[in-house]
C-alpha cells in the first residue's frame, strides 16, 4: 500500500529535508561557526598592528642637462618605462641610506626598504610612497623622509649630470677657434647649464605629505569576525553535506514511507520507551491509541484477528510496540492475547516481570495447553493475556515453521479477540520469513526506528516482504525526538489528529473517500 503523491511534493520534500538536516546538525553547525569566528578574532587580536602612511611626489621626465642642451631625453615616448625607473630610484638603497641618516635610525637600509613600498600612480607622473610600521608617527615620518631623500637624490644626480655636461662642452669649446659659430653655440649651452644649477631637483616635488594614521591598516575587528562567520558557515555546511552523504540512516517518516512503500500508522516518541514496569506502561499509550484506531479502520476491509509485529533489524522497538499495542487494545475491553515468538532474544520476562522459563515452547514440545500457560501481567486489564517464549530451542526457525505454531495460534484466538505476535526481525534470521507464509497469520505491522535503520536494511526487508504471503498494514515509526509535533504529552489548544491511508474506502465512507481523520 503506498501513499499518494501530492502535487508539488518534490519541492516541499526538498525543503523539508534541508530543514530536517539543519535541525539534526544545528549543534555541529553552531560549534563550527563559533570556532571559526573565534579563531579569526583571536588571530586579529594577536597580529601585530600595522599603520600605513603615504606621501606623494610628482616628477618630470628627462633631466635638466637634456633640457639645457635641447636634446630628446633618453627613453622619451615611453612613460611606463620612465615611471618604473623613478620607482626604482625612490626605492633604492642610496635613498634608504639617506633616510636612515636623516632620521638617525639604527636600522639598516635593507630593513627600511622592507617597511616601504613605492608605486607609480596610473596616468600621472606621481609616486606614492607607502610606509608601514607598528607606530603611526614612525610610519608618517618614514614616508616623508623617503620622499625628501628621493628628491635630494634626484637633485644630486642632476647636479652631477650638469657638471659632467659642462666639462664635456668646455672641452669642445676649447678645441674650436675663437669667433666661430660652433663655439658661440656651445658657449650659449654652457651658460644655460650654469643657470640650471640653481633649480636642480625642482623636477620633483612633494604634493602630499604623510600624516599619522588614526587606525591600523587592514580589516577591522568587525570585518574579521564577519569573514570568520562566513568561513565557518561554508565549512559547517560542507562538513554537514559530507556527513549526510555518508550517513545511510533514515531520518524522516517520509523516507520510511517511500522506501517501505506503505503508510505510517503512528509515530512513537523516544520518551515512550523509558518506562520499565508493567504498571507504568499505561502512562505512555497515546501513540498506541492512534495505532489501535488505524488498525480498527483497516479491519473494515481485511481480516485482522492475528497480527504479527516485526522490524527490519533488532533494536527498533518492536517488542515494546507489541506490548503497548496489546495494552491499548485491551483497555477497550476486547480480548487480547500477546504471544512472544522471538525465540532467540526474548524480553517479555524482563519487561513484564514474568517467569520466562515457562511459555510457548512448553506448548510446542511438552504437550501443555497454550491457554493454561497464559499469564496476566496487567492487573487493570484482565482481558489481556501474555504467553512468554519459554525455554529457548536449539533450532528456532524449524520450531516456528512447524504446524504446531498454527495450532497454538488457533487455540489462542477467540471470536472478537485479537492475537498479537511479537516476531524476530526480518533481516538477520529466517524465523519471521517462515511465519509470513503461515495462513493463520492475517496481517503484520513493521516497526522502524528513526536515525538507526539504514536504507539498505529497509531495502532488504522490503524485498523479503514482497516474497511472502502476509501483506503488512503499515509502519510504526519509533525514536521521535519532538513529541509535541505528534500530539503526545499534555494537550493545549485543539485536538491533534493523524491522517492514515487505509486502502479502499468502505461503503459507508463515501464523503471522506480514501482518507479518514482519526480523532482521539
Amino acid at each position: 500500500m503506498s501513499t499518494p503523491v501530492k502535487p508539488g511534493a518534490p519541492e516541499s520534500d526538498t525543503l523539508g529535508n534541508v530543514l530536517g538536516i539543519l535541525r539534526r546538525r544545528w549543534v555541529m553547525i553552531v560549534a563550527i561557526v563559533i570556532a571559526c569566528t573565534a579563531v579569526a578574532v583571536a588571530k586579529h587580536v594577536r597580529t601585530t598592528k600595522s599603520y600605513q602612511a603615504s606621501s606623494n611626489v610628482s616628477f618630470q621626465s628627462g633631466t635638466l642637462s637634456d633640457a639645457a642642451l635641447q636634446v630628446s631625453p633618453s627613453g622619451g615616448g615611453e612613460p611606463q618605462r620612465e615611471a618604473d625607473t623613478e620607482v626604482l630610484i625612490a626605492h633604492s638603497p642610496e635613498v634608504a641610506e639617506g633616510v636612515r641618516k636623516q632620521l638617525r635610525l639604527n636600522t639598516s637600509a635593507a630593513e627600511l626598504l622592507n617597511e616601504v613600498k613605492v608605486e607609480a600612480a596610473a596616468n600621472a607622473n606621481v609616486l606614492n610612497i607607502i610606509a608601514s610600521t607598528g607606530n603611526p608617527q614612525e610610519s608618517a615620518a618614514l614616508a616623508n623622509a623617503f620622499a625628501e631623500q628621493y628628491i635630494a637624490f634626484r637633485a644630486q644626480s642632476e647636479l652631477a649630470g650638469i657638471s659632467t655636461s659642462e666639462a664635456k662642452l668646455q672641452q669642445q669649446v676649447n678645441e674650436l677657434p675663437v669667433g666661430s659659430p660652433e663655439r658661440a653655440t656651445l658657449e650659449a649651452s654652457l651658460q644655460r647649464l650654469g643657470s640650471l644649477r640653481a633649480v636642480a631637483g625642482g623636477g620633483a616635488n612633494i604634493i602630499g605629505r604623510a600624516t599619522p594614521p588614526g587606525e591600523p591598516s587592514g580589516m577591522g575587528l568587525s570585518a574579521t569576525a564577519m569573514i570568520g562567520l562566513l568561513l565557518g558557515l561554508a565549512i559547517a555546511f560542507a562538513v554537514v553535506f559530507v556527513l549526510e552523504s555518508l550517513d545511510r540512516r533514515i531520518k524522516s517518516i517520509e523516507e520510511f514511507e517511500r522506501d517501505y512503500r506503505m503508510p505510517a500508522l503512528t509515530a512513537v516518541p523516544q520518551s515512550a520507551f523509558r518506562h520499565q514496569s508493567a504498571t507504568q506502561r499505561g502512562e505512555m499509550l497515546e501513540p498506541y491509541r492512534i495505532l489501535r484506531s488505524a488498525l480498527d479502520f483497516a479491519a473494515v476491509t481485511r481480516q485482522m484477528d492475528t497480527l504479527l509485529v516485526t522490524s527490519a533489524t533488532s533494536g527498533e522497538g518492536k517488542t515494546t510496540v507489541a506490548i503497548d499495542l496489546a495494552h491499548a487494545i485491551g483497555l477497550t475491553g476486547r480480548r487480547v492475547v500477546l504471544v512472544e515468538l522471538d525465540l532467540r532474544r526474548p524480553t517479555f520476562a524482563r519487561q513484564l516481570d514474568l517467569d520466562g522459563s515457562v511459555g510457548l515452547t512448553n506448548a510446542l514440545t511438552g504437550g501443555d495447553s497454550a491457554s493454561e500457560l497464559l499469564v496476566e501481567p496487567f492487573p487493570d486489564v484482565p482481558n489481556l493475556s501474555v504467553l512468554p517464549s519459554g525455554r529457548l530451542p536449539h533450532r528456532p526457525s524449524e520450531v516456528l515453521g512447524s504446524s504446531k505454531i498454527s495450532d497454538v495460534i488457533s487455540e489462542l484466538a477467540s471470536p472478537g479477540g485479537i492475537v498479537i505476535l511479537d516476531a524476530p526481525p526480518l533481516n538477520p534470521v529466517a524465523d519471521t520469513q517462515v511465519l509470513l507464509n503461515n495462513p493463520v497469520i492475517q496481517a503484520a505491522i513493521i516497526v522502524a526506528r528513526l536515525d538507526q535503520t539504514t536504507r539498505d536494511e529497509v531495502k532488504s526487508a522490503r524485498a523479503i516482504l514482497d516474497r511472502h504471503f502476509v501483506d503488512p498494514v503499515g509502519l510504526v515509526v519509533t525514536g521521535m525526538r519532538d513529541s509535541a509535533r505528534y500530539g503526545y504529552g499534555t494537550y493545549s489548544g485543539e485536538t491533534p489528529t493523524l491522517d492514515v491511508g487505509v486502502g479502499p474506502a468502505a461503503a459507508d465512507d463515501a464523503e471522506s473517500g480514501r482518507r479518514r481523520k482519526l480523532r482521539l
